[in-house]
């Protein structure tokens, strides 16, 4: 099943643009068919949806200072901005981003999704590619 996640407009243009590859997440949907299933991205503080992504992998990890500048160029933010949402020693679940699919017109109310979520959201009517 699909998910619905809140990210700032700096992000959804670096998905969009194939530079951030990663996704990181303190918890990963049990729902969510890796491989088939991914998540549509709500910009933060509105309520458009800017596109939809496959997740093709999941890496549970638990966070260092390494792991952390090894990752930021993937995830499109500093070490610094990794540490501070995940310090050293949490676990964290880096979702790999396969295909991505730029939309326009689709708000998160036509996900039936009441708000932009923390964490994330199921979209009960969507599946895999098929939304």
């Amino acid at each position: 099943m699909n998910v619905l996640i809140t990210l700032p407009k700096d992000l959804l243009e670096s998905i969009v643009s194939e530079e951030k590859t990663f996704e990181m997440r303190k918890c990963k949907p049990k729902m969510m068919n890796v491989g088939e299933d991914g998540f549509f991205a709500v910009e933060k503080g509105t309520d458009e949806v800017k596109c939809w992504c496959r997740v093709d992998e999941v890496r549970e990890i638990t966070m260092t200072e390494i792991v952390a500048a090894g990752y930021s160029r993937y995830l499109g933010v500093t070490p610094q901005f990794i540490l501070n949402y995940a310090p050293v020693g949490t676990k964290v679940f880096l979702w790999k981003i396969g295909k991505c699919i730029k939309i326009e017109y689709l708000t998160r109310g036509s996900l039936f999704v009441d708000k932009n979520p923390q964490q994330f959201a199921y979209c009960p009517l969507s599946y895999g590619e098929s939304f």
